[in-house]
C-alpha cells in the first residue's frame, strides 16, 4: 500500500550522504542505467528529473488509467490481508488493463510504472527488468528505477540492485513514498555481502524514516548484533517487540544479547 508521504528526519538527511559516499567507495562496479551489461562502466550523471512528462491523454485513457491503478491498489489491500490468490487475480487484471493503455502510448511512463508494479507483485521479476530496462533506454524515472531495483535484489543480483537505489536517490524528491523501502532492501543487499557498517547505516536510516516496521527494527538488531554492539542491539530488538510483541526472532534476538549487553 502506498504510505503516507514525510518529510525525511534530518539525521536521515545526514546519514543518506555519508550512505551514498559508502555506495561509491564499495560498489565493486557500477551498472549504467543505459546498459547494465557493461559491467566496470561508469554509472552516468542524471538529470534531476523524471524525463518528459508523458502528454496529458484523453478523458477516456486518464478514466482507465485510474481504474487500472484502483485494481492495483485493491490487490494491495487483499495481500496485506493475506488472501493472495484473489490479489493475484486483481493484479493480472490490473496489468491487463494497463498493457491496453501501453499498446496506444508506449512511452507514457504512468503507465510504464504501473506495469512494473503489478509484475513485481505477481512476482514475474525478470519481466520487471526487461520492462523497465527497455523503458529507462528512452527515459528516466524514479519510480521505474525503484521498482527494478527491488526487483533485481529478489534475483539476488545484489551488486545491480546497489547501482538503481543509488539512481533511484540521485532521482527521487526525498520524500517520495518508497524512499524507506529503498533504504530497508539496501540494506538487506549489504547484508547479503557482508558489508555490515553499510547495513547498519541502510537499517537506521530507514527506521529513521518510519519507525512503525518492525521486522525493520529486528533486522536493525540483527546487524547491530553482528558488530557486537549489544546495548543497541537489545534496543532495536526491544523496538520491534513494542509493534509486535510475540514475534518469536525479536524475542530469541533480545533474550541473546541481554547479557552481553550488561543488562
Amino acid at each position: 500500500m502506498k504510505k503516507e508521504r514525510r518529510p525525511r528526519p534530518a539525521a536521515a538527511l545526514v546519514r543518506t550522504g555519508g550512505l551514498v559516499l559508502l555506495w561509491v567507495l564499495a560498489l565493486p562496479f557500477s551498472v549504467s542505467a543505459q546498459n547494465h551489461a557493461q559491467a566496470g562502466a561508469p554509472v552516468p550523471a542524471l538529470a534531476q528529473t523524471t524525463g518528459p512528462a508523458p502528454r496529458p491523454a484523453p478523458d477516456t485513457l486518464e478514466t482507465a488509467y485510474q481504474s487500472a491503478y484502483q485494481l492495483f491498489l485493491r490487490g494491495r489491500q487483499l495481500q496485506v490481508a493475506g488472501r493472495d490468490a484473489e490479489a493475484a487475480k486483481t493484479f493480472a487484471s490490473s496489468l491487463q488493463a494497463t498493457e491496453k493503455l501501453l499498446a496506444k502510448e508506449p512511452s507514457n511512463l504512468d503507465y510504464v510504472s504501473l506495469q512494473c508494479w503489478n509484475l513485481f507483485r505477481l512476482n514475474r521479476h525478470n519481466d520487471v527488468v526487461a520492462t523497465a530496462q527497455k523503458a529507462l533506454r528512452a527515459a528516466q524515472d524514479h519510480r521505474v528505477i525503484e521498482t527494478l531495483a527491488e526487483s533485481l535484489y529478489f534475483l539476488n543480483r545484489n551488486e545491480e540492485s546497489l547501482a538503481y537505489f543509488i539512481q533511484y536517490f540521485r532521482l527521487a524528491h526525498e520524500d517520495d513514498e518508497r524512499m524507506s523501502s529503498a533504504y530497508y532492501y539496501v540494506g538487506e543487499c549489504y547484508m547479503r555481502l557482508k558489508k555490515y557498517e553499510h547495513a547498519d547505516i541502510a537499517f537506521s536510516t530507514a527506521t529513521a524514516m518510519e519507525k512503525n516496521m518492525y521486522y525493520w527494527w529486528y533486522r536493525l538488531g540483527a546487524v547491530k548484533e553482528i558488530l557486537s554492539q549489544y546495548r543497541r542491539a537489545y534496543e532495536a530488538y526491544g523496538r520491534a517487540l513494542q509493534i509486535s510483541p510475540k514475534f518469536q526472532y525479536a524475542l530469541d534476538g533480545r533474550a541473546r544479547v541481554k547479557a552481553k549487553a550488561g543488562l
